[in-house]
């Protein structure tokens, strides 16, 4: 999950949760998730009384971030926008990213026609991507021309991919369980449905090529969301979660606390750089991983997703809980679930001390502990039979 660029005063939460560490976790109690997003919200309606230059630079992305977490439109902020697109051009990649970020998320198809008229001026590749994915969204197609630049661009291709990915077969459950498919090993499998607003699950597949099951014999699913809080596209910054395979690289505890304290699974996608890279010492990539899917899943382009998004620069997608306040999701689908930043997310509840009653999260991480042959890859997929 992305930095916070937004400050927020949270003195008087970390002096209680120091007192509570071993007991809680403060920042998810209902003292602190209160402060906090009220903190927010009123730092969000001064920002959008300021005008937007480059000394009020920094405010503005830190509201961008702080509305999309929340999904929360400030007063007044609307009639406001379309100056702001107009302006867009003049400011760097960052800004406009953190810009289209946030309009994806709570003013979709509002502003179509005020980005048509912007998106060749912006700054790079990828936010152009981004322009004109926020334009899909609103039915609205951009014929982009063969003599236009972006058209040559590493991100065209991947924009292509997604206009055409419903045409797509899925692939069923069953065939991760096929013994082309890493035969032998313990693989972590997280399913979800082509549509991110719906919670998926993950299962865990043994090193005999079975799912793991509960003493009764039925097959055991933790709950776990693969929607990023805009709802882009799995080859963006940001975006939903993509599919394809990860390489597991142990666990880890989070100094973030939206992300909170539980133990999360560390991952790496193909091309990012780790301490256990994708790819150890071989430059043939796409044999490599072709060789890891093996022969029935590779006809499915959908688990390439991965090697896309991870060549196009993605990183930092792990799977872990939260300690986000699931009050902000309340009128959509997934909830009590949190979205992330594009990470796989496990239900977690907290009390009103902080206390956690519930979590997904803790659930399956100690049963991977236990496992005598533990996971080196997690793989992701929308399936037909969810």
């Amino acid at each position: 999950m992305k930095q916070i660029v937004f400050v927020v005063s949270l003195c008087c939460c970390q002096f209680v949760f120091a007192q509570m560490a071993s007991t809680g976790f403060f920042f998810a109690s209902k003292q602190c998730r209160d402060s906090v997003a009220l903190q927010l919200q009123q730092q969000v309606e001064r920002t959008v009384q300021l005008p937007l230059n480059n000394d009020t630079y920094d405010n503005w992305m830190g509201a961008y971030w702080a509305m999309e977490l929340m999904l929360y439109k400030p007063t007044g902020y609307t009639s406001i926008i379309p100056k702001q697109i107009s302006e867009l051009p003049n400011f760097g990649p960052g800004f406009q990213r953190s810009f289209f970020e946030m309009l994806y998320t709570l003013y979709p198809g509002e502003f179509s026609e005020e980005v048509k008229l912007i998106w060749q001026k912006l700054r790079s590749d990828k936010v152009k991507a981004m322009a004109l994915e926020y334009l899909a969204a609103s039915n609205v197609l951009v014929d982009v021309h063969a003599d236009d630049a972006f058209i040559k661009s590493v991100y065209f291709p991947a924009y292509n991919y997604v206009r055409n990915k419903s045409s797509q077969s899925l692939p069923a459950k069953s065939l991760f369980l096929d013994t082309s498919f890493l035969k032998g090993q313990t693989v972590l499998c997280s399913f979800q449905s082509t549509d991110r607003n719906k919670p998926g699950y993950l299962m865990i597949r043994t090193a005999d090529g079975r799912w793991l099951a509960d003493e009764s014999g039925k097959e055991i699913r933790f709950p776990q969301l693969a929607r990023a809080v805009n709802n882009l596209p799995f080859y963006l910054t940001n975006g939903n979660t993509p599919q394809g395979l990860y390489r597991i690289n142990g666990f880890d505890t989070s100094d973030n606390n939206w992300i909170g304290p539980t133990t999360n699974l560390q991952m790496c996608l193909p091309f990012e750089k780790a301490k256990l890279p994708f790819f150890v010492n071989d430059t043939t990539y796409q044999t490599v991983y072709e060789k890891l899917l093996g022969t029935t899943l590779n006809q499915y382009k959908s688990l390439w997703e991965s090697f896309t998004a991870g060549k196009l620069g993605r990183t930092e997608i792990i799977a872990h809980g939260t300690t986000i306040d699931p009050e902000f999701y309340k009128s959509k689908s997934y909830y009590p679930n949190t979205p992330s930043l594009g990470c796989l997310c496990s239900p977690e509840l907290w009390n009103e001390n902080g206390e956690r009653i519930y979590s997904s999260q803790a659930e399956w991480i100690a049963v991977l502990m236990q496992l005598k042959q533990p996971p080196h890859y997690l793989i992701v997929a929308e399936v037909n039979d969810l």
